[in-house]
């Protein structure tokens, strides 16, 4: 069914298995998973004071580890490597006090 390829699935099975709601792809939109992650952040810094999600935060762990991510990722586009991180999404994420830095040293956020 995908690309000509031979398959047993049929569009019979296909249509029964949407209908169930079957998810065909695990992967979410790496847009949409950013914005909702950025949400999870917010509502962590409103219950918490601050931004500083532990790394191993048993509540949520996709949360602690996505802090992590959007850290390497600003310190890859401060070394003009590739990176996700975008000026829209480090302009939100300093919007909200987001710490940088889990030391306590300070780090720039501007590029």
């Amino acid at each position: 069914l995908q690309k000509g390829k031979p398959s047993r699935m049929t569009k019979e099975r296909v249509d029964l298995l949407e209908g169930l709601g079957f998810q065909w792809s695990i992967r979410t939109n790496p847009i949409a998973m950013w914005k909702m992650r950025f949400e999870e952040l917010v509502e962590y810094k409103e219950l918490n004071g601050g931004c500083l999600v532990p790394q191993r935060y048993h509540e949520n762990p996709q949360l602690g580890t996505w802090v992590n991510t959007q850290r390497r990722h600003f310190k890859l586009l401060q070394e003009e490597k590739r990176s996700c991180m975008t000026e829209e999404r480090l302009e939100k994420l300093n919007a909200i006090g987001f710490s940088w830095s889990t030391s306590g040293k300070a780090s720039s956020s501007s590029t």
